[in-house]
C-alpha cells in the first residue's frame, strides 16, 4: 500500500519502505503539489511556470515533461493501481482512489470530523487520534506561498485539536495529560497567552503550584526574547492569583472560563 507523507517532510513509503526516486528539486516540489490537491485539473502552463519560473519556455517545458514521467515512475514503483497522472498538452491531474493514503488529507478529514463531533458529545478520543497523526509543519522543507498557506491552516487545525483536547482531558480529571496538551501547542507556539494562563491553571489544580509560577517566568521570558513585550494583564493578574492564594477559591469558575477560551481562535495581538 502506498503512503504518501507531506507533514514534516515529504516522502513515499510502499508497505511502510522509502520509494527511492530522484525527482530532482522542482519535481520534488512538483510531486508534493499534485498529491495536496488531488483529483483536480491543473493547467499544465501554470505548473510549469509555477515550478521552472527562471527557465526558458522550451526548457521548462522539458524539465516539466521529464519530472511528470518520474513522478509517473515513482507511482508504478509503488505497486499501486489507485493512482494515476492524466495528461494532455493542456491540462494535468493526478487521481487517486483514497486520498486517505496521503498523509495531511487524513488528518485534515479526522480533525474536522473530530472537532464536529467533539460538538455535539464532547469525549476527546477522536480528537487524540487525530493530533497523533500531526507528524510535523506541512512540507516542512519548502517555503512557496502555496506551502505557507497550507501550512497555516493545518497547523491552526491541530491547535485547536490540542486545545480541545486539553479541555476534555482536565474535565474528566486527567491533568497531567491535559498539560502535556497544552505543552505540546507551546512548543509550536509559544505566544498563544490563553494557552500559556490555561496550563498555569491545569498546574495549579494539579497540585504544582511553584510550576505554575515557572510557567508564568516561561511566558514572560518568549514574549521578551521573541516579541519585546510583556505579558497581557489577564497573565499577569492570574499570576498574582496564584501567589496570593486566591487562585483557589475561584477555580472552578477560572477553569472553565480559561479552558473554554483556550479552544477559541484567539485574535492576533498588536505584536504579531
Amino acid at each position: 500500500m502506498l503512503q504518501v507523507h507531506l507533514l514534516g517532510a515529504f516522502g513515499v513509503e510502499s508497505n511502510h519502505r522509502p520509494v527511492h526516486a530522484d525527482l530532482g528539486a522542482n519535481g520534488r516540489r512538483l510531486a508534493a503539489y499534485l498529491f495536496s490537491f488531488p483529483n483536480r485539473v491543473h493547467r499544465r502552463e501554470r505548473l510549469v511556470d509555477l515550478f521552472w519560473p527562471d527557465a526558458g519556455p522550451p526548457q521548462a517545458r522539458a524539465a516539466f515533461s521529464t519530472a511528470l514521467w518520474r513522478i509517473r515512475r515513482l507511482l508504478s514503483d509503488g505497486q499501486t493501481t489507485k493512482l494515476a497522472i492524466r495528461a494532455s498538452s493542456r491540462d494535468v491531474s493526478l487521481e487517486i482512489a483514497d486520498v486517505a493514503i496521503v498523509d495531511a488529507h487524513l488528518f485534515r478529514s479526522l480533525a474536522l470530523d473530530a472537532l464536529a463531533a467533539y460538538r455535539q458529545a464532547p469525549d476527546g478520543r477522536a480528537l487524540d487520534k487525530a493530533a497523533s497523526l500531526y507528524a510535523g509543519p506541512f512540507l516542512e522543507e519548502f517555503d512557496e506561498d502555496w506551502v505557507l498557506d497550507q501550512r497555516e491552516r493545518l497547523h491552526s487545525l491541530y491547535i485547536r485539536a490540542l486545545a480541545n483536547l486539553m479541555r476534555w482531558l482536565a474535565r474528566e480529571v486527567r491533568y497531567e495529560d491535559a498539560l502535556l496538551c497544552g505543552r505540546r501547542i507551546l512548543a509550536t507556539d509559544p505566544m498563544r497567552e490563553t494557552i500559556q494562563r490555561a496550563v498555569m491553571l491545569l498546574y495549579v489544580m494539579n497540585g504544582q503550584r511553584g510550576e505554575a509560577i515557572r510557567q508564568f517566568q516561561r511566558c514572560e521570558r518568549a514574549l521578551r526574547c521573541e516579541c519585546n513585550v510583556e505579558p497581557m494583564p489577564e497573565t499577569t493578574r492570574l499570576l498574582a492569583m496564584i501567589r496570593s492564594g486566591e487562585v483557589f477559591s475561584r477555580l472552578p469558575q477560572l477553569s472553565e472560563a480559561l479552558l473554554v477560551a483556550s479552544t477559541q481562535d484567539e485574535p492576533p495581538s498588536s505584536f504579531f
